[in-house]
């Protein structure tokens, strides 16, 4: 069976919130990996209280979509950051 031109995004009528934390459990990333996930701005993280969130919908669509991180801006920035306090130490 062939399927083409497939739209159809499974939504669920339960709304889940995430955690920096939660996703480290779920996920078996380093903290730092996923604080600098939150902090990215095309992630879908919003800000309840003093917690960041993410929304279970909005991180499946996150997810589906193929990044490669050497390519996206703001990752590319990080690994500079990285590359400079390497070479000042």
């Amino acid at each position: 069976m062939e399927y083409k031109n497939i739209t159809r995004i499974y939504v669920s009528s339960d709304v889940q919130f995430y955690t920096i934390e939660k996703l480290i459990e779920m996920l078996g990333w380093s903290e730092a990996t996923v604080q600098k996930l939150f902090n990215a701005p095309d992630f879908p993280s919003v800000d309840y209280g003093k917690t960041k969130v993410v929304e279970n919908h909005a991180l499946i669509e996150y997810f589906s979509r193929k990044r490669i991180k050497n390519e996206e801006p703001y990752w590319r920035i990080e690994n500079k950051i990285k590359r400079k306090r390497g070479k000042q130490d």
